[in-house]
C-alpha cells in the first residue's frame, strides 16, 4: 500500500470521473439578469444560447417577460425586451426558450390586428395559426427565382401607365411627410378587391412607430372599402417598444411569405423603414455597438437587404406564387442622398418620389416622374397600356421644361402652345383623389384619349369630368368593347378603329357645360359669393370649393344686383321664402353609420321633387363630393347638387351626434345642409347660402345643435340666430 498520493494523480481520477458525466435530468439553461434598462438587459450565465433565440424572465410578481438575444459578448448577452421591461430588475432568472422567434401564419391572420409577435390586438379573439413560421429568414437564391413579368396594378395612372410595378418587385415609396406616401400604398391595397379569387392578392400594412390613432383611421378606411378580409395589420405604434418596431418588418414578411411559398400572391406594405432605423439605431447604441454615419451602426444596409431580398416572383417549380415589396421611407426637405434613402434606393428595383411643390401646387398624387423609376420598366405593363403610354413620360418631360421657359417668354409660336396645351391636359387627367383607384382598361382608355389629342378641344377644367361620364360610357353603352380589350390586352388594327368608333360616339354626346356633368360653375360661384361675407376661417374654407370661375359670370352686372341686394338685406322676398323653408323643411337625426356614403343612401330616398330616381339622386351627390368635398369645417357640410328640372329646390337638414366622416381631414362632421336645385334657382341659391353662412357662424350654432331635442328645437334655434344676424 503506497503512504502517499500525488495531487496529479486525484485531478486525474476527477477529470475521467467528470468526463464520463451524463446527467439524468434535463434542466434548462438558466441565467441572471446583470443590468436592465430601456428595453435591453444584459444576462449572465447562459454560455450556449444562440443569437436571436427567445428567452423568459421571470419577475419578482410571477409575471414572465419575453425577450430576444440580440448580442453575443465574451461573458454576457445582450437581451432586447419585448414588453413590461420596466419591470425587470437585476437578479432576475432568465429562462432558454431553445426557439428562435417565429410568428403564425395562414389564412387565419386575413382581417386581423396584430403585433409583431403575432398576438391579436383587435379584441376579435386568438389567431389559429395554420403554422408558425421564422421571423428571420434567408430570401430565395437565383434559381428558385424567375424574371418579374407580371403587373401589380396600383389603381393610379399616373405609376401604372409610367413607373409600372411587377409582382415580386420591390419598389421604394418615398419623400417627405405628409406628401401621399401611405396614400399610394392604401390606393394599391385597396385595388385588389377586384381581383378573383385565383389571382387574389393578399395584403400586409406593417406599421411602425405610428400613432395607434392613425392606424384605427387605416383600418377603419381599408374596412370601409371592403378589402379588410385580404389584409392583416402588423402595428408596432410609437408607444411600444423599440425591440417591437424593429421586429414588425420581418414579422410581416414572414407571414406574407407563407402565401408566396403556397403558389400565391402577397404584397407587404412597410411604413414606414425610416422609423425602423431609428429603432434599430436605439437598441444598437443601448448596446455599445460602435456608431458610424449618423449614428448608425456598421450593419444598418444588412438590415434592410436581407428584409427587401425576401420579396420574389417564384419559378413555376417552386409554386409560381410571388412577394411584393412596398417600403416608405420619409425625407427631410426632400434630401434623397441621405443615408438611409441612398441605402435603401440602391437596394430596391426603383423609386416613386413624391415631392412637396408639386403636393401644394394641388397635384395628387405628388409623383416627381423626372426621378421616379421603375427597373422592371415595361415587362410588368399590360400591352395595352405599353402601346398607349409608351410617349407619357417623354411627353411630360417636354411640357415641363417648356413649362419652365415660358416664364422668360410671352410670344410663343403657335407648335409650342399646342405642346403645353397638351401637356397641361395629360397632368390634369393623371390628377387622381385619394382612396379612388381605377380599373387599368379604363386608364388605358383615358390615357388614349389623351395622347391621341382628343381633349386638346376642352377645356382643362372639363377633363375630369370627361373622364368620369367616359366611365359611364365604358360601363353601360361599351361594355362589349371593354370584355374583348380585357381579354385581348392589346391594341391591332381593328381594336384601334374600334376605340376610334367609341370616342366619336362618346363625345357627340358629350356636354362639357351641361349640369347633368356635375360642372354646376355657376353653383361654384353662388356659394364662393354666398360665403365670402365677412373674414372668418369658414369663409375661406368654403371659398376652395370654387373650381374655376369665368370672367364673363363675374361681370354680370345682373348677378352683382343681387349679390348686392342679399347683402344689403332689401331682397325681403327670397328672404321670406327661406324662413319658410326653414320652417317646412325635414330635419332628421341620423346616428346609424358614421360614413358618409350610407348617409347619402339614406337622405336620397327623402327628397322628392328632383325628377331624379335614389340611384341617379345618389351618384351626382356621390359624383360632387370627389369632384371637391363640401365638408367646410369640422362641424358643418353642405352636401349640394344641380338637377336639370327646373323651378326645383328642396332642403334637408341632418343632425349626427355620433359625427359623419367625409374625408381624412373632416371625420366629426355633425351638421348638414343636404341641397338640391335647379339652375333657374341661382338667385335663391345665393338666399339660402348666404344665410346659412351667417347661421352656422353664430356662437351658440354647435353647442345649440347637438343640445337641440328635436327638429322642433333645431327649428327654434335658427330662428332665434336670424333674428340676431
Amino acid at each position: 500500500m503506497r503512504e502517499e498520493i500525488k495531487p496529479s494523480e486525484i485531478l486525474e481520477v476527477l477529470k475521467s470521473r467528470i468526463s464520463g458525466f451524463a446527467p439524468e435530468t434535463t434542466e434548462v439553461e438558466t441565467g441572471r439578469v446583470l443590468q436592465a434598462g430601456d428595453g435591453i438587459a444584459q444576462v449572465w450565465g447562459l454560455d450556449s444560447i444562440l443569437m436571436g433565440e427567445l428567452v423568459e424572465i421571470d419577475l419578482e410578481s410571477g409575471a414572465v417577460v419575453n425577450g430576444m438575444v440580440m448580442n453575443l459578448e465574451e461573458e454576457t448577452v445582450g437581451v432586447i425586451l419585448f414588453s413590461d421591461y420596466a419591470q425587470v430588475r437585476e437578479g432576475n432568472r432568465v429562462r432558454r426558450t431553445r426557439k428562435v422567434a417565429q410568428v403564425p401564419v395562414g389564412e387565419s391572420l386575413l382581417g386581423r390586428v396584430v403585433d409583431p409577435l403575432g398576438n391579436p390586438i383587435d379584441g376579435l379573439g386568438p389567431v389559429e395559426a395554420a403554422q408558425w413560421n421564422r421571423v428571420e429568414v434567408k430570401g430565395p437564391g437565383i434559381i428558385d427565382r424567375r424574371n418579374v413579368d407580371e403587373p401589380m396594378q396600383t389603381g393610379l395612372k399616373a405609376i401604372d401607365a409610367m413607373i409600372p410595378i411587377g409582382r415580386g418587385q420591390r419598389e421604394l415609396i418615398i419623400g417627405d411627410r405628409r406628401t401621399g406616401k401611405t396614400t399610394i400604398a392604401i390606393d394599391t391595397i385597396i385595388n385588389q378587391k377586384n381581383s378573383s379569387d385565383e389571382d387574389r392578392v393578399y395584403c400586409f400594412y406593417v406599421a411602425i412607430g405610428q400613432k395607434r390613432s392613425s392606424v384605427v383611421q387605416l383600418i377603419e378606411t381599408l374596412r370601409r372599402h371592403g378589402v379588410l378580409q385580404y389584409t392583416t395589420i402588423v402595428a408596432a405604434t410609437a408607444s411600444d417598444p423599440a425591440s417591437l418596431q424593429y421586429l414588425a418588418p420581418y414579422a410581416a414578411t414572414a407571414m406574407a411569405e407563407y402565401f408566396r411559398d403556397s403558389g400565391r400572391h402577397a404584397l407587404v406594405v412597410f411604413d414606414d423603414l425610416t422609423k425602423h432605423s431609428q429603432a434599430y439605431r436605439e437598441l444598437s447604441l443601448l448596446m455599445r455597438r460602435s456608431p458610424g454615419r449618423e449614428a448608425y451602426p456598421g450593419d444598418i444596409f444588412y438590415l434592410h437587404s436581407r428584409l427587401l431580398e425576401r420579396a420574389a416572383k417564384m419559378s413555376e417549380e417552386m409554386g409560381g406564387g410571388s412577394l411584393t415589396a412596398l417600403p416608405i421611407v420619409e425625407t427631410q426637405e426632400g434630401d434623397v442622398s441621405a443615408y438611409i434613402p441612398t441605402n435603401i434606393i440602391s437596394i430596391t428595383d426603383g423609386q416613386i418620389f413624391l415631392e412637396t411643390n408639386l403636393f401644394n401646387s394641388g397635384l395628387r398624387p405628388a409623383i416627381n416622374v423626372g426621378i421616379s423609376v421603375s427597373r422592371v420598366g415595361g415587362d410588368a405593363q399590360l400591352k395595352a397600356m405599353k402601346q398607349t403610354a409608351g410617349s407619357l413620360r417623354i411627353d411630360l418631360a417636354q411640357f415641363r421644361e417648356l413649362a419652365a421657359f415660358m416664364q422668360f417668354s410671352s410670344d410663343l409660336d403657335e407648335a409650342t402652345k399646342n405642346q403645353l396645351g397638351r401637356g397641361e391636359r395629360l397632368t390634369e387627367i393623371l390628377k387622381q383623389p385619394q382612396y379612388s383607384p381605377i380599373d387599368v382598361f379604363k386608364q388605358i382608355m383615358i390615357l388614349k384619349a389623351g395622347t391621341r389629342g382628343r381633349l386638346d378641344k376642352y377645356p382643362t377644367e372639363k377633363l375630369l369630368n370627361y373622364q368620369r361620364e367616359l366611365f359611364a360610357h365604358l360601363d353601360g353603352e361599351e361594355a362589349e368593347f371593354m370584355g374583348k380589350l380585357r381579354s385581348r390586352a392589346a391594341f391591332d388594327r381593328d381594336m384601334e378603329k374600334e376605340a376610334d368608333a367609341l370616342f366619336d360616339r362618346f363625345e357627340r354626346k358629350f356636354r362639357p357645360d351641361a349640369s347633368a356633368s356635375g360642372v354646376d360653375s355657376g353653383f361654384n360661384l353662388n356659394i364662393s359669393l354666398a360665403m365670402s361675407q365677412g373674414s372668418s376661417s369658414i369663409n375661406r374654407d368654403m371659398l376652395k370649393l370654387v373650381e374655376r370661375l369665368t370672367a364673363r359670370e363675374f361681370s354680370s352686372p345682373t348677378l352683382e344686383s343681387e349679390i348686392e341686394e342679399i347683402i344689403t338685406g332689401k331682397d325681403e322676398t327670397e328672404s321670406d321664402r327661406f324662413e319658410r323653408m326653414i320652417l317646412s323643411c325635414q330635419f332628421v337625426d341620423y346616428d346609424e353609420s358614421p360614413y358618409m356614403e350610407e348617409l347619402f343612401k339614406a337622405m336620397v330616398g327623402k327628397f322628392s321633387d328632383t325628377g331624379l330616381d335614389e340611384g341617379e339622386l345618389y351618384k351626382r351627390f356621390i359624383a360632387r363630393e370627389e369632384s371637391s368635398s363640401t365638408a367646410l369645417s369640422p362641424f358643418f357640410a353642405i352636401p349640394h347638387i344641380v338637377v336639370d328640372r327646373e323651378g326645383v329646390f328642396e332642403m334637408i337638414a341632418v343632425r349626427s351626434k355620433r359625427g359623419i366622416m367625409f374625408n381624412e381631414m373632416m371625420d366629426e362632421v355633425h351638421s348638414m345642409f343636404f341641397l338640391a336645385g335647379s339652375q333657374d334657382q341661382r338667385h335663391f341659391h345665393i338666399v339660402v347660402l348666404s344665410a346659412l353662412a351667417k347661421i352656422v357662424q353664430h356662437p351658440r350654432f354647435e353647442k345649440g345643435w347637438l343640445e337641440a331635442a328635436d327638429g322642433d328645437g333645431i327649428r327654434e334655434l335658427i330662428k332665434g340666430i336670424m333674428g340676431e344676424v
